[in-house]
């Protein structure tokens, strides 16, 4: 296998953040995967770190910090405007790839669904893990053990978040997911999470327009855990669907 390189960069957005997003490239390819955490990680957690050294055996990995998490500047908003820092690394992916693959996981995943249903160019697919339908009904039950338990794992070197303002109005991915027609779209949520009920995936994929896949991974928690809990299967899940939606599928 050719040599991986990694190098970290940092960009502005149009509304003045610095985000930063490590690339993990081999010279000659042409697509690349842009990964987005989800609320109080970051690139910078052990987990996705593994995750995105897990993805290049297929991709390039392009892999992000929203604001107010990790290397990023600014303070979290909790995806009301967070489109602009996907917006810049997409900007920035595509002057270097022939298309892109974006995966979201959980806020990251509504943001995800959110920018690219305005920002089509370029974008070949897209995954959304526990993502919610609509931010104000995401249940986080945390005083369930499950919940306890999954945030003590999640308490990774990296994580953490700055808070911005909670209560800005935000868009509702439920409301922009059809404009996502003709871009192949995989929904992946666990049956127990206990964050993100798995009642948003069969929400946005009941709405999603061809070509979709739905996987339910029955026992799964929530976004990253499900990774963390099987990263082999999760990727392979992951990059078998991305190969056949290159092909004109979504088998």
């Amino acid at each position: 296998m050719p040599f991986m390189q990694q190098e970290t960069h940092r960009i502005d957005t149009v509304d003045g953040i610095c985000v930063s997003f490590d690339h993990y490239y081999q010279l000659g390819r042409d697509v690349a995967l842009v990964i987005g955490h989800g609320f109080f990680k970051s690139k910078e957690t052990a987990t996705f770190r593994r995750m995105a050294q897990a993805f290049t055996q297929n991709q390039d990995v392009i892999c992000m910090d929203f604001r107010g998490h990790g290397a990023s500047s600014g303070r979290f908003t909790f995806s009301t405007k967070e489109d602009a820092e996907l917006s810049a690394v997409l900007e920035w992916g595509r002057s270097r790839y022939r298309c892109l693959h974006v995966i979201g996981f959980s806020l990251g995943g509504a943001i995800a669904i959110n920018t690219v249903s305005r920002q089509r160019n370029g974008i070949e697919a897209l995954i959304a893990v526990s993502a919610p339908a609509v931010f104000e009904e995401i249940e986080f039950k945390f005083w369930t053990p499950e919940a306890i338990r999954r945030g003590i794992q999640g308490l990774e070197r990296g994580a953490g978040c700055r808070f911005g303002n909670p209560f800005m109005k935000k868009q509702r991915p439920i409301d922009n997911i059809a404009r996502l027609e003709g871009i192949p779209l995989l929904f992946v949520h666990g049956t127990n999470d206990v964050i993100v009920g798995i009642r948003h995936s069969h929400r946005l994929f009941a709405a999603a327009k061809e070509p979709k896949r739905l996987e339910i991974i029955e026992g799964g928690s929530h976004a990253e855990a499900l990774f963390r809990d099987d990263p082999r299967g999760f990727v392979q899940l992951i990059t078998k669907w991305q190969q056949a939606a290159k092909g004109g599928t979504n088998g």
